[in-house]
């Protein structure tokens, strides 16, 4: 059971340090979160906490700001606080022997083997070692998530939504995991399992369907811009189905990231304010838990093996979810386990 920190202790603290966001906008009055992932899930927790209004590419700060009488969840503010460190690199996931992984030294553009500080967060509870900045470990403790210079164990199903590459954690062979996959099979609210149903069965009207629409994209595209200008692979039944996939794949994404959360199960209608409703915040990337690659139906049946993701949502772009998505239908499926916008 998780007992998550009073929220007079963390909202302060926390409402300090994404108000910290990269001011872009010229006038220097708003924050531009030019649609990276950390920055979105900021300015995001920023609107939910009461102290900014949404500008479509960032938010703005209110005159009078006020907290929500129903406040984001705690998990979700978690999951935004180490996105943002991470991403301005102030936070830092090691190696087992402490040392960075080669890959984050390319990203950060540092020689392998650099010498950096050494790890102010220990291994435990199954977690490995990080590195703070100053700035952040105040954030952390108050979050519940460090205490006595380790990770707590409160801090391991908010950790499981982030999975280090540096840590290699095996989340799918933890028996709680296995739990959670099998309650949110057991107890699918009905709504939830229509939709499902609807999104993981492909049929050949679909195929059809889609293959008219992009057909006519397509010849729209000819009209205006000429036959010689417009250049893409060859329409077949298989390449719309694979892109009929890999939007089911994104929608799926965002059902289970709306509606669930580990170690909560699904969530209630009232569970947050608007269009938080769900505490939904972050990405889909970022909900740990039978992802939609554990229910596409491929054979008429659903696949029950829980999936691992890889890569960082802090180094992934991608447009929010009321944005224009540019999908090619004809291109190859977004790989298991990969990110939405890769």
């Amino acid at each position: 059971m998780i007992h998550p920190p009073n929220p007079a202790t963390w909202i302060p603290p926390v409402i300090r340090f994404a108000a910290n966001l990269p001011v872009l906008d010229p006038s220097g009055e708003e924050w531009d979160h030019m649609f990276t992932s950390a920055w979105q899930f900021g300015c995001e927790a920023l609107i939910a906490l009461g102290q900014a209004e949404d500008t479509g590419r960032g938010a703005r700060p209110l005159a009078h700001p006020r907290l929500p009488d129903i406040l984001p969840k705690w998990d979700d503010i978690c999951v935004t606080v180490l996105s943002l460190a991470n991403q301005c690199g102030l936070l830092s996931y090691r190696l087992p022997d402490g040392c960075e992984s080669p890959e984050a030294a390319a990203w950060w553009g540092r020689r392998a083997g650099a010498v950096l500080p050494p790890p102010n967060i220990r291994t435990a509870h199954g977690l490995g070692p990080a590195w703070a900045a100053p700035q952040v470990l105040p954030v952390l403790r108050a979050l519940g998530l460090i205490e006595s210079g380790q990770w707590t164990v409160t801090a391991k199903p908010v950790l499981w939504r982030k999975e280090p590459q540096e840590w290699d954690l095996d989340i799918a062979a933890d028996s709680r995991f296995q739990l959670a996959l099998d309650r949110a099979v057991n107890e699918m609210p009905a709504d939830i399992r229509r939709r499902l149903d609807g999104l993981v069965t492909i049929t050949e009207a679909d195929v059809t369907k889609g293959l008219i629409r992009r057909e006519a994209h397509q010849q729209g595209l000819r009209a205006e811009h000429g036959v010689s200008r417009v250049i893409g692979l060859p329409l077949t039944r298989d390449s719309v189905r694979q892109g009929l996939i890999c939007l089911r794949i994104h929608d799926l994404d965002w059902l289970f990231f709306s509606n669930w959360r580990w170690p909560d199960g699904w969530l209630s209608r009232s569970s947050g304010n608007g269009r938080w409703r769900s505490g939904t915040i972050a990405s889909p990337s970022a909900c740990a838990g039978p992802s939609s690659r554990s229910f596409i139906r491929t054979d008429r049946s659903l696949r029950g093996e829980p999936s691992r993701r890889s890569g960082s949502p802090d180094r992934t772009l991608h447009p929010a979810p009321n944005k224009i998505r540019i999908i090619r239908a004809d291109g190859p499926l977004r790989p298991a386990g990969a990110p939405p916008g890769t």
